[in-house]
């Protein structure tokens, strides 16, 4: 029985272990905002928008994000990954409280007439009014 609690003791520590070196191998998180070459850095851009809007309290609080940072998130419903459409899309819907009937699987032809119209609306918006707590990029 005592070498049965050692095993699982040594076992367990030598998870912990092999997660510690695991942990220092990930890449670093990217930083590049909505200009960076690479989706993960679009993605982190999108989600720290989304993590601001959502961590103003009390919600009546909320104004959307610029234009800017809405049309860089319009950009991103073109990408070719669907991970960035996804949070792209999703951003918008939680930021604007539209959807233009976007869908990030859905087929190409279908994509590009929902970005068309989150384009047509994004450009038809007038700057944000300077009071408030709105969500810059």
């Amino acid at each position: 029985m005592d070498a049965a609690i050692k095993f699982q003791g040594i076992r367990l520590g030598g998870a912990a272990l092999l997660l510690l070196l695991l942990t220092g191998c990930a890449p670093p998180i990217p930083d590049g905002g909505f200009d960076a070459p690479d989706p993960a850095s679009r993605i982190y851009a999108a989600v720290r928008v989304a993590d601001k809007w959502s961590s103003i309290t009390p919600p009546q609080d909320r104004s959307r994000p610029s234009i800017a940072t809405l049309q860089q998130l319009v950009v991103m419903l073109e990408s070719s990954d669907p991970a960035e459409r996804l949070v792209a899309s999703e951003t918008l819907r939680m930021v604007t409280g539209e959807d233009f009937d976007y869908e990030a699987s859905a087929p190409l032809p279908e994509r590009f007439l929902a970005v068309n119209r989150w384009r047509a609306w994004v450009d038809s918006l007038a700057p944000p009014p300077s009071s408030g707590r709105g969500i810059e990029s």
